[in-house]
């Protein structure tokens, strides 16, 4: 084990064998770090946290601190933290509030510097978030989601997978899955799909989201009517267009959903108008 003569570690704490920890790092007395992890000089690991294996902590980061939330009163709750996670100068991933409750974030992730996980939230696996992206609480991101830099998520808010979100955008509704959206008020501005083909997506399945795109965000009709007429609609088959309709079917905030009439070009979204 490679622990540097200023790192304080906790008695109690479980450490593999192969974890390395820097100058001036504190790791607490319930925290169990799996194999390979790097823990860089000055983070802070405390609470009830789990890390798995090949993870990299650069320096400063603070990991299992309790939530900012008032309703917490000091129960005992989780973090648990999944392997192959980059974690940037300054990020901070919180606790979750309530007795026995979890923060979880899975694997492969890239959070960039000064990005924030707070109390309870859910991350997946292969997500990308770009500096400063701030999660409020119970927030749930899905797989391979691209968060740009300073992007703001609405406590309870869920993003779907393979969702590209442009920087500092303002999310307060569900974003469902495979588009793209921007802006603050953040609107639609389009289908995710070159992020789409980046993840290997088959082009059955990509001409079934197209069709889908247009159905659910082209249309006239609201969101209960093309619920309701589903399988007429889209190609209900296809697994793709399967988990987009879990996705609003469970969605809590209610979706983002363009108008026909709005369009917005490429240069405008980028700009940000």
């Amino acid at each position: 084990m490679n622990i540097h003569p200023t790192a304080i570690i906790a008695e109690g704490a479980k450490l593999h064998p192969t974890v390395q920890v820097g100058p001036y790092a504190i790791i607490g007395p319930n925290v169990e770090i799996g194999a390979n992890t790097q823990v860089g000089p000055c983070s802070h690991i405390n609470g009830h946290t789990t890390i798995g294996e090949n993870n990299v902590i650069h320096p400063s980061v603070v990991i299992g601190a309790p939530p900012q939330d008032l309703k917490f009163k000091g129960e005992r709750s989780f973090l648990k933290i999944g392997n192959g996670n980059h974690f940037r100068e300054f990020v901070t991933v919180h606790m979750a509030e309530g007795e026995d409750q979890y923060t979880i974030i899975g694997d492969n992730n890239l959070f960039m510097a000064y990005v924030h996980i707070a109390h309870n939230c859910k991350v997946g696996n292969n997500i990308i978030m770009s500096n400063a992206v701030t999660l409020a609480g119970h927030v749930e991101v899905f797989d391979r989601a691209v968060l740009g830099g300073f992007t703001g998520v609405h406590q309870f808010c869920k993003i779907g997978s393979m969702v590209m979100v442009g920087g500092m955008t303002k999310i307060v509704k569900d974003v469902p899955p495979f588009i793209k959206i921007d802006g603050n008020p953040a609107r639609v501005v389009g289908l995710n799909a070159v992020g789409l083909k980046r993840n290997n997506v088959s082009r059955e399945s990509i001409s079934a989201i197209k069709e889908l795109y247009k159905v659910f965000f082209r249309s006239d009709m609201n969101v209960s009517q093309i619920m309701g007429k589903w399988d007429e609609l889209v190609d209900a088959q296809d697994p793709l267009v399967k988990d987009f309709h879990d996705f609003v079917k469970t969605a809590t905030r209610g979706c983002y959903k363009r108008t026909p009439k709005f369009e917005i070009t490429a240069s405008s979204a980028t700009a940000g108008e």
